[in-house]
């Protein structure tokens, strides 16, 4: 991506507030990466290196020496219907397995490594990625993320091309949905609004109005100490 010829970087756009499924990729490499199995198959995971077995996007340049490698991304477009709704979308993964597979292994591999990702999804480690109460904070946690891995696509029967020669690729499409109700509270709760997400308006709130039936005169209140927000 490029603004007047100038390129632009993702540590560009940081300081804007992107959407919860822009957060959702990261944490699920994460998640992935703290699976011991996952990391001796794949190696460990350093977020933003490149000279490793992961990617967060749908890298085409691997190389034959670095297969087994898994690539998790954003692959189609999100659906929303409203503001106070559902955002749906998928993440997929690509999993290259090296070009010197058994006959024997090159459908057996795929086939037990469907298994191992439906019962990921269906452990504590994606549990923790969803978002149950806005004021509950983990690392893992996608703030709104209300369903993951409830419904999976797979094609395991795919060759894809690495160095010019075939290797077996196992294709996985992972549904995703996001509650944007849950996902405005979080935004309160961290300081920003609706109608300003860009800045934490609301941290820096000292005064508080209201309005009252009286014949008296008016009243003001100043608030001269921090205010704790908890959950009614």
């Amino acid at each position: 991506m490029s603004f007047n010829g100038q390129p632009v970087k993702k540590e560009t756009l940081a300081p804007f507030l992107s959407t919860p499924g822009d957060d959702l990729v990261a944490k699920t490499l994460m998640q992935l990466a703290a699976v011991p199995q996952f990391v001796k198959l794949f190696g460990p995971y350093v977020k933003d290196k490149q000279d490793q077995r992961w990617a967060d996007y749908q890298r085409m340049d691997w190389s034959i020496r670095m297969l087994p490698c898994i690539a998790v991304f954003e692959s189609q477009s999100e659906q929303k219907t409203s503001d106070s709704a559902w955002l749906v979308g998928n993440v997929t993964m690509h999993v290259y397995w090296p070009p010197s597979q058994r006959r024997s292994d090159l459908a057996r591999v795929p086939a037990i490594f469907k298994g191992i990702l439906e019962n990921f999804f269906g452990s504590q480690f994606v549990t923790d990625m969803l978002d149950e109460l806005y004021y509950i904070e983990r690392p893992s946690k996608v703030f709104g993320l209300n369903e993951y891995g409830k419904e999976m696509t797979w094609t395991t029967n795919v060759e894809g091309i690495v160095e010019s020669e075939m290797v077996p690729v196992t294709m996985v499409d992972v549904r995703y949905r996001i509650d944007l109700r849950a996902w405005k509270r979080a935004l309160e709760y961290f300081g920003r609004t609706k109608e300003n997400p860009f800045e934490k308006t609301l941290d820096d709130l000292t005064h508080i109005s209201g309005e009252y039936d009286s014949s008296g005169n008016p009243i003001e209140v100043k608030v001269l100490q921090d205010l704790t927000v908890t959950n009614p």
